[in-house]
Protein backbone atom coordinates (compact mmCIF):
# COMPACT_ATOMS: atom_id res chain seq x y z
CA UNK A 1 0.00 0.00 0.00
CA UNK A 2 0.86 3.26 -0.97
CA UNK A 3 0.51 6.23 1.34
CA UNK A 4 0.45 9.88 0.20
CA UNK A 5 2.59 12.29 1.92
CA UNK A 6 3.97 16.35 1.71
CA UNK A 7 7.65 17.33 3.07
CA UNK A 8 7.67 20.91 3.66
CA UNK A 9 11.44 22.39 4.68
CA UNK A 10 14.27 24.04 3.32
CA UNK A 11 16.06 23.86 -0.01
CA UNK A 12 19.65 22.44 1.82
CA UNK A 13 19.57 19.02 1.33
CA UNK A 14 15.76 18.73 0.25
CA UNK A 15 16.95 16.00 -2.35
CA UNK A 16 17.94 13.54 0.54
CA UNK A 17 14.15 13.19 0.60
CA UNK A 18 13.54 12.72 -3.49
CA UNK A 19 16.53 10.15 -3.25
CA UNK A 20 15.21 8.62 -0.50
CA UNK A 21 11.81 8.28 -1.80
CA UNK A 22 12.88 6.50 -4.91
CA UNK A 23 15.34 4.39 -3.24
CA UNK A 24 12.25 2.68 -1.52
CA UNK A 25 10.08 2.86 -4.49
CA UNK A 26 7.85 5.42 -4.07
CA UNK A 27 6.89 8.35 -6.47
CA UNK A 28 7.75 11.97 -7.09
CA UNK A 29 4.27 13.65 -7.50
CA UNK A 30 5.05 17.51 -7.42
CA UNK A 31 8.06 19.50 -6.61
CA UNK A 32 7.82 23.01 -6.08
CA UNK A 33 11.38 25.08 -4.80
CA UNK A 34 10.34 29.05 -3.57
CA UNK A 35 13.26 31.12 -2.53
CA UNK A 36 14.63 28.86 0.39
CA UNK A 37 11.71 26.57 0.63
CA UNK A 38 10.62 23.25 -0.75
CA UNK A 39 7.23 21.68 -1.53
CA UNK A 40 7.44 18.23 -2.41
CA UNK A 41 4.38 15.85 -2.55
CA UNK A 42 4.74 12.06 -3.01
CA UNK A 43 3.96 9.01 -3.00
CA UNK A 44 5.34 6.22 -0.93
CA UNK A 45 5.19 2.93 1.13
CA UNK A 46 3.17 3.10 4.09
CA UNK A 47 5.52 0.66 5.98
CA UNK A 48 8.90 2.97 5.19
CA UNK A 49 6.66 5.98 6.87
CA UNK A 50 9.06 6.46 10.06
CA UNK A 51 12.05 6.02 7.80
CA UNK A 52 11.04 9.05 5.54
CA UNK A 53 10.34 11.00 8.89
CA UNK A 54 13.55 10.48 10.10
CA UNK A 55 15.64 11.61 7.24
CA UNK A 56 13.20 14.69 6.74
CA UNK A 57 13.79 15.64 11.21
CA UNK A 58 17.59 15.75 9.53
CA UNK A 59 17.05 18.01 7.29
CA UNK A 60 15.34 20.50 9.48
CA UNK A 61 12.16 19.77 7.74
CA UNK A 62 8.33 18.23 8.51
CA UNK A 63 6.45 14.90 6.82
CA UNK A 64 2.16 15.62 6.72
CA UNK A 65 0.10 12.84 5.28
CA UNK A 66 -2.17 14.04 2.32
CA UNK A 67 -5.59 12.30 2.20
CA UNK A 68 -6.90 13.76 -0.92
CA UNK A 69 -3.52 13.78 -2.51
CA UNK A 70 -4.01 12.48 -6.20
CA UNK A 71 -7.72 13.40 -5.77
CA UNK A 72 -9.39 16.17 -8.50
CA UNK A 73 -12.47 17.91 -6.64
CA UNK A 74 -15.24 19.57 -8.26
CA UNK A 75 -16.46 22.64 -6.09
CA UNK A 76 -19.76 23.81 -7.42
CA UNK A 77 -21.88 27.04 -7.44
CA UNK A 78 -25.09 27.52 -8.37
CA UNK A 79 -24.03 30.63 -10.25
CA UNK A 80 -21.41 32.79 -9.94
CA UNK A 81 -22.75 35.91 -9.76
CA UNK A 82 -21.87 38.12 -7.07
CA UNK A 83 -25.53 38.60 -5.30
CA UNK A 84 -25.91 34.67 -5.40
CA UNK A 85 -22.67 32.80 -4.89
CA UNK A 86 -21.62 31.67 -1.54
CA UNK A 87 -18.65 33.40 -1.01
CA UNK A 88 -17.01 30.77 1.28
CA UNK A 89 -16.61 28.53 -1.96
CA UNK A 90 -13.24 29.92 -2.30
CA UNK A 91 -12.07 29.02 1.39
CA UNK A 92 -13.47 25.45 0.60
CA UNK A 93 -11.39 25.25 -2.73
CA UNK A 94 -8.34 26.22 -0.52
CA UNK A 95 -9.00 24.32 2.56
CA UNK A 96 -9.52 20.94 -0.19
CA UNK A 97 -5.92 22.01 -1.95
CA UNK A 98 -4.19 22.15 1.81
CA UNK A 99 -5.19 18.18 1.62
CA UNK A 100 -3.52 17.42 -1.05
CA UNK A 101 -6.60 17.96 -4.07
CA UNK A 102 -6.88 19.72 -7.11
CA UNK A 103 -9.68 21.54 -7.12
CA UNK A 104 -12.03 23.00 -10.04
CA UNK A 105 -14.35 25.81 -9.28
CA UNK A 106 -17.44 25.52 -11.40
CA UNK A 107 -20.14 27.82 -11.86
CA UNK A 108 -23.77 26.73 -13.32
CA UNK A 109 -25.79 28.52 -16.01
CA UNK A 110 -29.20 28.57 -14.58
CA UNK A 111 -28.65 26.96 -10.93
CA UNK A 112 -29.98 29.55 -8.95
CA UNK A 113 -33.52 30.07 -7.92
CA UNK A 114 -36.19 27.55 -7.44
CA UNK A 115 -38.14 28.52 -10.30
CA UNK A 116 -35.50 28.19 -13.02
CA UNK A 117 -32.78 26.10 -11.52
CA UNK A 118 -31.72 23.36 -13.67
CA UNK A 119 -28.18 21.65 -14.50
CA UNK A 120 -27.63 21.16 -18.32
CA UNK A 121 -26.21 18.69 -19.77
CA UNK A 122 -22.66 19.62 -20.71
CA UNK A 123 -22.90 20.90 -16.64
CA UNK A 124 -23.19 17.39 -15.91
CA UNK A 125 -19.96 15.87 -17.57
CA UNK A 126 -17.98 18.16 -16.76
CA UNK A 127 -18.86 18.22 -13.03
CA UNK A 128 -18.80 13.84 -13.47
CA UNK A 129 -14.88 14.31 -14.92
CA UNK A 130 -13.83 14.50 -11.05
CA UNK A 131 -13.97 12.23 -8.26
CA UNK A 132 -16.12 14.20 -6.20
CA UNK A 133 -18.29 17.28 -6.03
CA UNK A 134 -19.38 19.85 -3.40
CA UNK A 135 -21.80 21.42 -4.12
CA UNK A 136 -22.36 24.65 -2.58
CA UNK A 137 -26.31 25.90 -1.82
CA UNK A 138 -27.65 28.64 0.30
CA UNK A 139 -29.96 29.35 3.22
CA UNK A 140 -33.32 28.62 2.64
CA UNK A 141 -34.21 24.97 3.79
CA UNK A 142 -37.02 24.47 1.18
CA UNK A 143 -34.75 25.36 -1.41
CA UNK A 144 -31.83 23.11 -0.34
CA UNK A 145 -34.04 20.00 -0.41
CA UNK A 146 -35.63 20.54 -3.87
CA UNK A 147 -32.41 21.62 -5.39
CA UNK A 148 -30.68 18.46 -4.41
CA UNK A 149 -32.89 16.33 -6.34
CA UNK A 150 -31.77 18.01 -9.19
CA UNK A 151 -28.13 17.45 -8.50
CA UNK A 152 -28.38 13.89 -7.99
CA UNK A 153 -28.61 13.23 -11.61
CA UNK A 154 -24.91 13.65 -11.28
CA UNK A 155 -22.91 10.39 -11.17
CA UNK A 156 -20.10 10.75 -8.57
CA UNK A 157 -20.23 11.21 -5.23
CA UNK A 158 -21.66 15.00 -3.52
CA UNK A 159 -21.24 16.14 -1.10
CA UNK A 160 -23.72 19.21 -0.18
CA UNK A 161 -23.40 22.73 2.01
CA UNK A 162 -26.06 24.84 3.36
CA UNK A 163 -26.92 26.89 6.19
CA UNK A 164 -29.98 25.39 8.01
CA UNK A 165 -29.51 21.95 9.47
CA UNK A 166 -32.18 19.01 7.96
CA UNK A 167 -33.15 15.46 9.68
CA UNK A 168 -32.02 12.49 8.67
CA UNK A 169 -30.29 13.62 4.98
CA UNK A 170 -30.25 10.55 2.49
CA UNK A 171 -26.95 12.60 1.29
CA UNK A 172 -23.80 13.78 2.43
CA UNK A 173 -24.69 17.34 3.77
CA UNK A 174 -22.61 19.65 6.16
CA UNK A 175 -24.65 22.64 7.57
CA UNK A 176 -23.65 25.77 8.91
CA UNK A 177 -22.41 26.93 5.41
CA UNK A 178 -24.80 29.43 4.08
CA UNK A 179 -24.10 32.27 2.35
CA UNK A 180 -21.57 34.53 3.80
CA UNK A 181 -19.79 38.03 2.80
CA UNK A 182 -16.42 37.50 4.86
CA UNK A 183 -13.61 35.17 4.59
CA UNK A 184 -13.66 32.41 7.36
CA UNK A 185 -10.72 32.87 9.79
CA UNK A 186 -11.82 32.32 13.19
CA UNK A 187 -11.11 28.40 14.67
CA UNK A 188 -14.63 27.35 14.47
CA UNK A 189 -15.17 28.87 11.07
CA UNK A 190 -12.05 26.72 9.84
CA UNK A 191 -14.27 23.82 11.41
CA UNK A 192 -16.63 23.88 9.43
CA UNK A 193 -13.98 23.58 6.67
CA UNK A 194 -12.51 20.51 8.24
CA UNK A 195 -15.94 19.07 8.38
CA UNK A 196 -16.58 19.33 4.52
CA UNK A 197 -12.77 17.82 4.12
CA UNK A 198 -13.81 15.14 5.98
CA UNK A 199 -17.13 14.60 3.80
CA UNK A 200 -15.06 14.69 0.83
CA UNK A 201 -12.22 11.85 2.62
CA UNK A 202 -15.03 9.86 3.45
CA UNK A 203 -15.91 9.46 0.00
CA UNK A 204 -12.32 9.06 -1.78
CA UNK A 205 -11.92 5.95 1.29
CA UNK A 206 -14.41 4.81 -0.35
CA UNK A 207 -13.93 4.96 -3.88
CA UNK A 208 -10.30 3.69 -2.80
CA UNK A 209 -11.88 0.58 -1.50
CA UNK A 210 -13.72 -0.23 -4.43
CA UNK A 211 -10.81 0.19 -6.43
CA UNK A 212 -8.91 -2.18 -4.29
CA UNK A 213 -11.16 -5.10 -4.85
CA UNK A 214 -10.17 -5.21 -7.98
CA UNK A 215 -6.78 -2.89 -8.55
CA UNK A 216 -5.47 -1.54 -12.15
CA UNK A 217 -2.06 -2.70 -13.59
CA UNK A 218 -0.23 0.40 -11.94
CA UNK A 219 -1.76 3.06 -10.38
CA UNK A 220 -2.10 6.59 -11.60
CA UNK A 221 1.05 8.16 -10.32
CA UNK A 222 2.82 5.62 -12.39
CA UNK A 223 1.56 6.48 -15.36
CA UNK A 224 2.32 10.16 -14.94
CA UNK A 225 5.75 9.20 -14.02
CA UNK A 226 5.67 7.72 -17.75
CA UNK A 227 3.73 10.30 -19.86
CA UNK A 228 6.89 12.58 -18.15
CA UNK A 229 9.29 10.93 -19.46
CA UNK A 230 8.05 9.75 -22.73
CA UNK A 231 6.30 12.78 -24.11
CA UNK A 232 8.36 15.23 -24.95
CA UNK A 233 5.94 18.39 -25.15
CA UNK A 234 4.08 18.12 -21.63
CA UNK A 235 7.50 20.13 -20.82
CA UNK A 236 5.62 23.30 -22.41
CA UNK A 237 1.87 22.68 -21.34
CA UNK A 238 1.48 26.31 -19.77
CA UNK A 239 -1.60 25.38 -17.66
CA UNK A 240 -1.10 24.69 -13.82
CA UNK A 241 -0.15 20.62 -13.11
CA UNK A 242 -0.22 19.88 -16.53
CA UNK A 243 -1.25 16.09 -15.58
CA UNK A 244 -3.70 16.16 -12.94
CA UNK A 245 -3.98 12.85 -10.93
CA UNK A 246 -7.44 11.09 -10.32
CA UNK A 247 -8.77 8.50 -7.76
CA UNK A 248 -8.28 6.36 -11.00
CA UNK A 249 -7.03 8.06 -13.62
CA UNK A 250 -5.61 11.47 -14.70
CA UNK A 251 -6.57 14.78 -17.01
CA UNK A 252 -4.00 15.61 -19.16
CA UNK A 253 -4.28 18.94 -20.15
CA UNK A 254 -3.31 18.84 -24.07
CA UNK A 255 -5.11 18.91 -26.86
CA UNK A 256 -6.68 15.92 -28.05
CA UNK A 257 -6.87 15.50 -31.56
CA UNK A 258 -2.80 16.43 -31.52
CA UNK A 259 -1.85 14.14 -28.54
CA UNK A 260 -3.98 11.32 -27.67
CA UNK A 261 -2.60 8.74 -30.18
CA UNK A 262 1.26 9.54 -28.49
CA UNK A 263 -0.11 9.06 -24.68
CA UNK A 264 -2.11 6.11 -25.65
CA UNK A 265 1.33 4.31 -27.22
CA UNK A 266 2.92 5.16 -24.22
CA UNK A 267 5.14 1.98 -22.21
CA UNK A 268 3.74 1.16 -19.09
CA UNK A 269 6.18 -1.94 -18.45
CA UNK A 270 4.91 -4.71 -21.21
CA UNK A 271 1.64 -2.68 -22.03
CA UNK A 272 0.72 0.75 -23.43
CA UNK A 273 -1.40 3.29 -21.62
CA UNK A 274 -3.70 2.52 -24.75
CA UNK A 275 -4.06 -1.10 -23.36
CA UNK A 276 -4.78 -0.92 -19.49
CA UNK A 277 -7.11 2.42 -19.72
CA UNK A 278 -9.64 4.25 -21.36
CA UNK A 279 -8.67 7.43 -23.02
CA UNK A 280 -11.36 10.06 -23.46
CA UNK A 281 -12.10 13.77 -24.58
CA UNK A 282 -12.59 15.72 -22.00
CA UNK A 283 -15.75 18.47 -22.02
CA UNK A 284 -13.62 20.86 -20.45
CA UNK A 285 -11.77 22.18 -22.83
CA UNK A 286 -10.72 18.95 -25.42
CA UNK A 287 -8.59 17.95 -22.90
CA UNK A 288 -7.38 14.26 -22.46
CA UNK A 289 -8.73 11.79 -19.76
CA UNK A 290 -7.40 8.76 -18.58
CA UNK A 291 -9.98 6.30 -16.84
CA UNK A 292 -7.75 3.07 -15.85
CA UNK A 293 -9.25 -0.13 -16.41
CA UNK A 294 -9.19 -3.54 -13.02
CA UNK A 295 -6.73 -5.74 -14.40
CA UNK A 296 -9.00 -8.64 -14.87
CA UNK A 297 -10.43 -6.43 -17.96
CA UNK A 298 -6.92 -6.00 -19.35
CA UNK A 299 -5.98 -8.85 -21.83
CA UNK A 300 -2.77 -10.13 -21.39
Amino acid sequence: MYGNYIFEGGTYKYRKIIELVEDLGGYIISKRLLAQEATITFAAPTEDKELINRRAKDIQGSIKELPLLGTEIAVVSPTLTRQHLPHHLCDIAEHLRREGAQTNMIGLARGVGRRIAQLNEREKKVIEEHDVAVICLGNFKKCIEEKVQIYKEINIPLVFTGLPPIENPDFTYIEKLGRSPLKFKRSSEIKLLKNVALGVEANIKKLREELSVNPPIAPPFVLKSEILSQVEDVKFVLAPDPITLRTNGMRVKMPWQLYADEISNVNIGNYKIGDISTLRRSANKNRILIDLLPESLVEV
